[in-house]
């Protein structure tokens, strides 16, 4: 009698390809394996490669945490708090480094009574290329001490040289994470800490590239060189132009347009 339809007859089953979880892979299953897997773990280093290869460059940022820098210059607090510091070596005669507090908030920064002072402050270097930042400790009564030194006028006073309007589309981006906090400090998965930043008070940077693959950093100001206002926060992080003007104020480069000149693209 014929084995009724659907009723699997054992005599003519080949146990040595089937699947069974305590026994031994069948051969033609070691086969696919020995096979695959070479090929496998090359299609996956390809596709990293791949991946890897089309990620930006997150900067040359570097947060110098493992040593307390000391800088001594001429305290001022406009547009934002920064410190003038005389050297000859440098372009200009001086170097501006702009300070933060820990965190993501300024306002606890009160030294109006040593403005234009020479002063050592003293904290955490923030750098990216020639842009310097001083991340300050959270024991404000420790970091800053007035020092009696000579400062040339043109460090203090720095001349303000304005080198024409310009038009320029480029990223916003607060300068601590940016300088080198954070790498990359920049694009959309950065825009929420880049407003919290901003918002507290830390400088916010433009960051421009040229066609050819430069970057440029300019210091963001008003139209009139103040403070931006917070009406630039909705455009953090976000693909931007403005026109404006770029200043030179020292040796930093300041690009001057209200807030309501930025527009996306």
């Amino acid at each position: 009698m014929s084995a009724r339809k659907g009723v699997i007859d054992p005599a003519k089953t080949d146990t040595q390809d089937m699947f069974i979880g305590w026994a031994k892979a069948p051969v033609v299953d070691r086969r696919f394996l020995l096979g695959a897997l070479p090929l496998g773990l090359i299609g996956a280093g390809g596709a990293s490669w791949l991946v890897a290869s089309e990620l930006e460059d997150p900067g040359a940022g570097a947060w110098l945490t493992s040593a307390t820098h000391k800088v001594t210059g001429a305290l001022v607090n406009a547009p934002y708090p920064m410190l003038l510091v005389s050297d000859p070596a440098a372009p200009f005669g001086m170097r501006t480094v702009l300070i933060a507090a820990q965190g993501k908030c300024n306002s606890a920064l009160k030294f109006a009574d040593k403005e234009g002072l020479p002063v050592e402050a003293s904290g955490v270097l923030i750098e990216r290329k020639d842009r310097r930042m001083l991340e300050v400790p959270s024991f404000l009564d420790e970091w800053l001490t007035p020092v009696l030194i000579d400062m040339p006028g043109s460090v203090v006073m720095p001349d303000t040289v304005s080198l024409g309007p310009a038009h320029l589309a480029g990223t916003v981006m607060d300068s601590k994470c940016f300088f080198g906090v954070m790498r990359p400090g920049r694009g959309k998965t950065h825009k929420a800490c880049a407003s919290l930043c901003i918002r507290g008070g830390i400088p916010p940077s433009f960051w421009v590239r040229t066609k050819d693959g430069r970057e440029s950093v300019l210091l963001m100001t008003d139209a009139q060189g103040g403070p931006i206002p917070m009406d630039i926060l909705p455009l953090v992080a976000d693909p931007v132009e403005a026109q404006g003007e770029i200043v030179r104020v020292g040796d930093m480069l300041q690009f001057r347009a209200d807030a309501n000149a930025y527009i996306r693209i």
